[in-house]
């Protein structure tokens, strides 16, 4: 191997180490703002342009949504919010993960107002498929309608969904069957979704709580 190989070889090395290096620590600074909920801190190292050149602005804008959602600053959250929700950006999978899952945190909450914010973009995406689960999904949470389970059975018989939106299908099922008083396909319908969502996927935390209810 010649010497301006080796040289080669070595300095794109270090630029790779230096590149790493500096991701680490302004990830690292990141996940302390919040985990100490500095929303100061998290927001002046996502805005730094060294940041948003190598995490990303998807990145960066996260960071700051989840700060400002766990310190209750409202103000500050629609702002970035909005920004997020009218912001497009490099990869299309981001803007939709984005979207859904503050969609579904929403709905959860009953936060009708930010929840047709992103339904409003979520109708955008131009994704049927996308937009259908997610309509489904509003009017049960929110409209506290029991009419769609036919509708929503034959979404998940039709092997369309999988993961994250075949597991809240099934939880909506499951409200549905709830809301008329059929506690004992509510727990069945419970139950699947547990087995399709992640852990640490927004309704987990209700799923839990009603198998550990019914269980009682």
């Amino acid at each position: 191997m010649s010497t301006i190989t080796i040289f080669i070889a070595a300095a794109a090395l270090v630029g790779y180490l230096l590149f790493q290096g500096i991701k680490n620590f302004q990830l690292r600074s990141m996940n302390t703002g919040l985990k100490n909920r500095d929303s100061d801190l998290v927001a002046r190292v996502a805005d730094m342009g060294i940041s948003r050149k190598i995490l990303g602005e998807y990145v960066c804008d996260l960071y700051k949504l989840r700060v400002y959602y766990l310190t209750k600053e409202e103000e500050k959250f629609e702002k970035i919010l909005r920004h997020m929700i009218g912001t497009k950006y490099s990869r299309a999978d981001d803007k939709e993960s984005f979207l859904e899952t503050y969609f579904h945190t929403f709905l959860l909450k009953g936060n009708r107002k930010y929840a047709d914010w992103l339904l409003e973009e979520i109708r955008k995406t131009g994704n049927e498929k996308f937009i259908h689960y997610n309509e489904e999904c509003y009017e049960v949470m929110l409209n506290k309608r029991s009419d769609l389970i036919d509708s929503m059975v034959e979404d998940v018989n039709s092997k369309r969904y999988y993961g994250f939106a075949l597991g809240a299908i099934l939880f909506m099922v499951a409200e549905q069957y709830s809301y008329l008083g059929d506690d004992e396909n509510a727990l069945l319908y419970m139950q699947s979704a547990k087995a399709c969502l992640h852990p640490k996927a927004v309704y987990m935390p209700a799923v839990d709580k009603y198998l550990r209810e019914a269980e009682a």
